[in-house]
Formats: structure tokens, C-alpha cells, sequence
């Protein structure tokens, strides 16, 4: 899957969860500081892959599938902040910016690895003296 269709799968997610309703094709422009046009293009090409129902004027919603691919997605970057900011020592925003941009190229398989990582990192003492290099 592109990072371009990760990143609106997120922003779908993320709004309508918020909102609890469609978001229309305008705002979700706003969001991902593009242009209608390519919102709609893209609403489109994501409805025949069936993770959008999308409907003019009405706006965009998720499907089941769309909810899935979206929650995996919040999923892989929320686990790759928490590693960065506990066993990296990087700071919250920095951490956001690297997770954006790591989320898209983790795979499941290396996700879970990554959770059992961070669980044994927390339980184990001898890793956490260990102070990361700033």
C-alpha cells in the first residue's frame, strides 16, 4: 500500500472518529494540504479498492476494511513514537516526525517484534540504566 493512501486511510480515520461523521472532500484537502481535485481522485481510487464509501457532496466515510488498514496504520506509529521516545530518548515532537515517516514502511511482521521489544525493554532494568546517546 502507497504512503499516500496511508495517509489518507489515517486522516479519514482520524476525522471521522473525532467528528463522527463523513469528511467532506474539502476539509480533507485542508488536512493533508492538498487540492480538492486530488482529494477526489483519490476518494475514488480508494472506493474501487473498497476502503472508502464516497459519495459527492455527501463526503468520505471508511469501510470495514478502510477501519482496519487505518487502525494498523495509527497502530505501527504510535508503537514506533513509544520506542522512539523510551528507549531512544527522543523528545515528542521529533519522535511524531520520525514515526510519519517510519509507519509506512514497517511491516506487520517487524511490528509485533517491535512490540515484544518495548514490552521487554520496560520489564527489564539492565535496559533502562542504559541512557541513549543525545
Amino acid at each position: 500500500m502507497s504512503e499516500s493512501i496511508e495517509n489518507f486511510l489515517e486522516k479519514i480515520y482520524v476525522f471521522s472518529k473525532d467528528k463522527n461523521r463523513p469528511i467532506k472532500t474539502t476539509e480533507l484537502a485542508r488536512l493533508l494540504n492538498i487540492k480538492p481535485s486530488a482529494v477526489t481522485n483519490m476518494a475514488k481510487k480508494l472506493h474501487k479498492l473498497d476502503y472508502v464509501n464516497y459519495e459527492p457532496y455527501v463526503g468520505i466515510i471508511l469501510t470495514t476494511e478502510g477501519i482496519k488498514r487505518a487502525k494498523t496504520i495509527l497502530d505501527k506509529h504510535s508503537t514506533i513514537k513509544v520506542f522512539l521516545i523510551e528507549c531512544l530518548g527522543l523528545n515528542n515532537k521529533k519522535a511524531n516526525e520520525e514515526a510519519c515517516k517510519l509507519e509506512h514502511a514497517l511491516s506487520d511482521d517487524t511490528l509485533q517484534r517491535l512490540k515484544h521489544f518495548i514490552a521487554e525493554y520496560k520489564e527489564n532494568k539492565k535496559y533502562r540504566d542504559i541512557k541513549p546517546p543525545i
